[in-house]
């Protein structure tokens, strides 16, 4: 009996979880890493850095390798910033890298946040994308802000959620239950510190305080923890800090809890957890994701709203566009 010949094919992933402490990237590589394993159960993988320069190995297994996929984030933006400050440290010295697939990629800021790019910046950043970019296949991007932005490059992609909604099924979601717990988690954003921000965070966990028998902060930054203490938080003797590690945080998860918190993608592992969530909203993120997904967020500026979250029912009816999903999906399925 002759045995069949299996093709042991090796796969490049992008990782963003490489060379960061941010732990919502780690959140977003898991994600990656189970929808690459039911595509090609049979393929090597070979993680490599995108926060962090392709050495001369990497580039090597790149060009033998199948497919080369990036794992989503903010990676992508409006201005070329080069391989010294631009979180995707893709300049024009890696030229030979190319053909990279996105999976559940996002735009890292809005351009009106910054003063107006020059042209020739604007046709280097192009540049970089038609090249680093595949452009045999549909890129899978998390939300619809970032698909015209690379419709305007003519890259093609197709909106599917974040890649960390991909589980979010309907069933699942039913199950996640209405009414509050005994106990929350939190999480503060290390990144942003301007008074505006830090007033929300101090009201936010003083509300979790009031309403709720159990406080734990997720550490995801060592300045989380500086910034806590310089909140000067009535209560703050009462905050259980939750250690800066995904599995201490899925442990938390494991038992009746509620999210409400700053951080996204801690947000959205607690649903897959199957844990009531409310994410705070403190950049376009959240709020683009929502707008698609109607994943729950409030504003940051609207933090007072959090206690009527906390005290009524409240079902997770999210939308997450499994069709488009199963579209990208199917370009890899023979």
């Amino acid at each position: 009996m002759k045995m069949e010949k299996l093709m042991y094919n090796t796969i490049t992933v992008l990782d963003t979880s490489i060379a960061t402490e941010n732990l919502g990237d780690f959140i977003i590589m898991d994600a990656v890493h189970k929808q690459l394993r039911t595509l090609f159960p049979e393929s090597f993988f070979v993680n490599t850095a995108t926060h962090d320069t392709m050495g001369r190995e990497a580039k090597q297994w790149q060009r033998k390798s199948q497919y080369t996929f990036i794992g989503g984030t903010n990676l992508l933006t409006d201005r070329f910033r080069g391989r010294n400050r631009a979180q995707w440290k893709y300049g024009l010295r890696d030229r030979e890298v190319t053909g990279a697939i996105g999976l559940g990629l996002g735009w890292q800021s809005y351009l009106e946040y910054h003063r107006p790019i020059d042209i020739p910046l604007k046709y280097a950043q192009k540049l970089i994308y038609d090249r680093a970019l595949s452009t045999k296949y549909i890129h899978s991007v998390r939300d619809s802000y970032t698909q015209k932005r690379l419709a305007r490059m003519g890259i093609e992609s197709i909106n599917t959620a974040c890649v960390t909604m991909w589980g979010l099924t309907p069933e699942l979601l039913a199950n996640i239950p209405t009414a509050k717990a005994n106990t929350v988690v939190t999480t503060i954003t290390n990144y942003w510190q301007s008074p505006e921000y830090l007033k929300a965070y101090r009201q936010l966990i003083e509300t979790l305080l009031v309403n709720y028998k159990t406080v734990k902060l997720w550490i995801q930054a060592r300045e989380d923890i500086e910034i806590f203490n310089k909140l000067n938080v009535e209560g703050a003797e009462r905050v259980i800090f939750i250690a800066p590690n995904l599995s201490a945080y899925d442990e938390a998860l494991s038992e009746p809890v509620d999210y409400i918190g700053t951080r996204l993608h801690a947000g959205i592992r607690a649903l897959q957890h199957q844990r009531r969530s409310l994410i705070v909203e403190l950049d376009n993120r959240a709020r683009e994701i929502a707008n698609d997904t109607n994943l729950p967020t409030i504003d940051y500026r609207h933090i007072q709203d959090v206690a009527n979250f906390i005290n009524q029912n409240y079902a997770m009816n999210i939308k997450v566009p499994f069709t488009n999903i199963e579209k990208w999906r199917s370009q890899f399925i023979k």
